[in-house]
């Protein structure tokens, strides 16, 4: 049984919102894994949304805009609660997580699916490396965009909530194939997009430099993705 299958298969999870939903990557592992759902709402920045809403055409999945720090529902209005590797972009984690508990009635689950910095492999040091770089970059241009945490942060900060019934899954991901192709691709491109982003800032040479760097790093110990922690708690 995967864990993404431990974590989520025994949740019934009725009317669900998933927040800082993205392109929606985290509502399919949901529909994927869920025990069940009647209906799923994910919300995120206005460019989000619409790429989203083009790729989901169920029915009962829906997408909207939406401030995380100012969720437009009412109290306890979900049965389930989600984020997915997303902590590390929002403004004001306190602020958001409070709204998530706040629109989550009693009894529902929130779920918590974050990258974490504690390292176990040479290839997820590459993710690691040009995520940061990433971060420095967006943060540079004034997007909010964090280092990711450690593993004990996470931890530290779902016990903090007052949920009741925490587990905490890990997922290593150090089973992939360091050096697939595909993945050196899409992190060339990823490469490639924000040494331009970063064309106008003070310090291009030097973040051009450590792009390189990073270029020459995939293909000497290739890459695997961070790994990963899943917290599942009550209200």
């Amino acid at each position: 049984m995967s864990t993404l299958r431990q974590a989520l298969g025994d949740i019934s999870g009725s009317r669900v919102l998933d927040v800082a939903t993205g392109e929606g990557s985290f509502i399919q592992t949901l529909v994927e894994n869920l025990k069940s759902y009647v209906e799923i709402i994910g919300i995120d920045t206005i460019e989000y949304t619409k790429a989203a809403g083009s790729i989901f055409c169920a029915e009962n999945i829906h997408f909207c805009q939406m401030d995380a720090a100012r969720l437009g529902f009412e109290d306890e209005s979900f049965d389930t609660v989600s984020i997915s590797s997303a902590l590390h972009h929002l403004e004001s984690v306190p602020l958001c997580v409070a709204e998530m508990k706040r629109v989550l009635r009693s009894g529902g689950h929130l779920i918590i699916r974050e990258t974490h910095r504690d390292i176990q492999a040479e290839p997820q040091l590459t993710d690691m490396y040009i995520h940061h770089w990433v971060a420095e970059i967006d943060s540079a241009l004034g997007y909010t965009h964090n280092r990711t945490f450690t593993r004990q942060e996470l931890v530290d900060f779902v016990k903090g909530l007052g949920l009741s019934n925490v587990v905490f899954y890990d997922i290593s991901n150090t089973d992939l194939d360091p050096m697939d192709e595909a993945a050196i691709k899409v992190n060339e491109e990823i490469i490639d997009r924000y040494t331009q982003y970063a064309a106008g800032l003070p310090d291009y040479k030097a973040l051009r430099q450590q792009g390189e760097g990073l270029r020459q790093r995939h293909h000497e110990v290739g890459v695997q993705w961070e790994p990963e922690l899943i917290a599942v708690g009550t209200k």
